[in-house]
C-alpha cells in the first residue's frame, strides 16, 4: 500500500532556471570570452553537476560550497572578471524565491498523501522557498542533511529511514531519468518521470508531461491494485 509521495524539488516542483539565473548568465557572458550565453549555461551546469557527484559522503560539500568553486571555475574558464561572491549570491536568490510550477500547486493541494520532498540543495535554500510559497509538506530531505546527493542512493535510503517507510510505500516523482527515476529503483522505490518536455520514454518508465497525468498514474495503480 502506497502511503506517501517523494518528491523531488527543484526541475518538478519548482523551476529549476529563472529570470534571476538567466541575468547571471547573461552578466558573466557580457564580460567574458563566451561565444553565447548558452556556451555559459552549459559549462555551468556540467561541471556544477560533476562536482556534485564527487562531493558525498565523507567527500560532502554544502551547495553553497560547490557552486561558489563553480563561479571561481567559469570566471577562469572564459576569462571574466566578475566577482565570483557576488555572482553566487544572485544565485541563491534564485534558489530561494524560485517560482512554482502551476500544476505543481495544484497538484499539492489536491493529493490525500503525505508529501515528502528529496531535494539536492542546502537546507536554507529549499525551506527559504517553500516558505515564500506557503508550502506544508510532511517533510524535506535534502543533500545537506543526509550527506549525499542524487544520484547517490544513499539519500534515498536516508530518506525511507528518518520517515520511517518501506521502500513499496513510496512512489517517487521527479524530472530527471537517472537522478529521480533510476536512483531510487536502487533501493526498491516506484517511479514517475515528470518529462514536461515530453521526450522519448525508456522502456519500462512511467512518464508523466504534468502534475495532471501524475494524477491519472497514480488513480490507475489504485484501480489496478497497485497501490
Amino acid at each position: 500500500m502506497i502511503k506517501a509521495l517523494f518528491m523531488d524539488y527543484y526541475g518538478t516542483v519548482a523551476y529549476e532556471n529563472g529570470p534571476i539565473m538567466l541575468e547571471v548568465i547573461q552578466s558573466v557572458y557580457k564580460n567574458s570570452t563566451a561565444k553565447s550565453p548558452e556556451e555559459i549555461f552549459i559549462y555551468w551546469w556540467k561541471t556544477f553537476k560533476e562536482k556534485v557527484v564527487h562531493a558525498n559522503g565523507a567527500n560532502f560539500r554544502t551547495q553553497h560550497e560547490i557552486a561558489l568553486e563553480n563561479f571561481n571555475d567559469l570566471l577562469d574558464h572564459f576569462h571574466s572578471s566578475k566577482n565570483s561572491l557576488e555572482l553566487l549570491n544572485k544565485m541563491e536568490e534564485h534558489w530561494c524565491t524560485s517560482a512554482l510550477y502551476k500544476d505543481a500547486r495544484l497538484f499539492l493541494e489536491k493529493t490525500k498523501l503525505d508529501v515528502y520532498f528529496i531535494t539536492n540543495s542546502d537546507n536554507h535554500y529549499v525551506f527559504e522557498n517553500i516558505k515564500k510559497h506557503g508550502l506544508h509538506p510532511q517533510g524535506v530531505i535534502t543533500s545537506e542533511q543526509a550527506k549525499y546527493s542524487k544520484p547517490r542512493k544513499e539519500i534515498f535510503l536516508y530518506a525511507l529511514e528518518k520517515t520511517g517507510l518501506q521502500s513499496e510505500e513510496v512512489i517517487h516523482i521527479g524530472d530527471s531519468l537517472e537522478s529521480d527515476v533510476k536512483c531510487p529503483h536502487q533501493v526498491g522505490i516506484d517511479s514517475i518521470w515528470m518529462n514536461r518536455e515530453n521526450k522519448t520514454v525508456p522502456d519500462g518508465v512511467k512518464s508523466a508531461t504534468g502534475f495532471d497525468e501524475v494524477e491519472k498514474i497514480l488513480n490507475q495503480l489504485v484501480q489496478t491494485n497497485h497501490f
